[in-house]
């Protein structure tokens, strides 16, 4: 899955929660344009990973909220070992964390957080 895809999943999870989001907020907070957000989303919702209904907005599937929960999950690993064992300041780590999160298979993410101990709550 792209990037892309992944950050549209993520950005709904993470400001709508189980309620549905206006293509508008998701423009404004992705920083792209309403018609980008349209097209996108019906992509999505043919993989299954968003419902939209038009005048309330999308929401997350059962499928998509897992996507994005394990996507976030990755991120607070990698922030976690950055930060914990290599050094790096609570600053930093985010920006390294958005971009590992998406290229890190489930399987290195789960041996990472063995190796560091990571605290899975």
């Amino acid at each position: 899955m792209s990037q892309s895809r992944e950050d549209y999943v993520k950005f709904i999870y993470e400001h709508a929660g189980d309620e549905s989001i206006s293509n508008k907020t998701i423009a404004e907070g992705l920083e792209v344009s309403p018609a980008s957000v349209s097209e996108m989303i019906n992509k999505l919702a043919k993989e299954g990973l968003v419902i939209n209904e038009r005048y309330r907005g999308s929401a997350l599937t059962p499928k998509g909220h897992q996507m994005a929960q394990e996507m976030v999950r990755k991120h607070e690993i990698w922030e976690y070992f950055l930060q914990n064992r290599l050094g790096y300041t609570k600053q930093e780590v985010h920006e390294f964390a958005e971009v590992l999160e998406h290229v890190t298979p489930k399987d290195l993410a789960d041996r990472l957080a063995t190796y560091i101990e990571y605290p899975e709550e």
